[in-house]
């Protein structure tokens, strides 16, 4: 699917629900349910870019609901994981690894799991399930939103300014 077909789908989306789609799209795929809320961030900034939106709100609305859905995610995992464990929805060998993936990497996987399609969306439920310290989770959270709103909501506003 092409940026172009992206921008076109999403586009109306944005014209007609405003920041409340962004931010609902951003929180539900911050919890873990995979939800379009990367590309219309992507969108709003381009948006913003052309006066349509405003840059700021984007950037903040982008912010919040990535934190907020992150840490329901986080604190879903954390409170009911054990049941998704025990039904073996999650495979013990699975959770194994995840302990070990937060273990060696901590703050900066989470950092870099906002990069990576497929498993950003899933990262801080995981997090939760795999019992991360919260202080460290919510540093993680803090450092990685805002990364990733600065890449996803400031670089293609600029992006369209500099390309005309």
């Amino acid at each position: 699917m092409s940026i172009e077909h992206i921008i076109t789908e999403l586009t109306p989306l944005l014209q007609q629900y405003g920041y409340f789609v962004l931010a609902l799209a951003v929180a539900i795929e911050g919890m873990g349910i995979p939800a379009p809320g990367q590309s219309l961030l992507i969108v709003a900034s381009l948006l913003a870019a052309s006066g349509k939106m405003s840059l700021p709100m984007v950037l903040l609305v982008g912010w919040m609901s990535s934190f907020i859905g992150n840490t329901l995610g986080y604190v879903i995992g954390r409170q009911f994981g054990h049941i998704l464990v025990h039904k073996q929805w999650i495979k013990p060998n699975t959770l194994e690894k995840l302990h070990q993936f937060i273990d060696k990497y901590g703050v900066l996987g989470l950092l870099i799991s906002r990069f990576v399609e497929g498993i950003k969306q899933f990262m801080c439920l995981g997090c939760g399930i795999a019992q991360m310290p919260a202080r460290l989770f919510f540093l993680g959270n803090f450092i990685a939103v805002t990364v990733w709103v600065l890449v996803f909501g400031v670089a293609p506003a600029y992006l369209r300014d500099e390309m005309g």
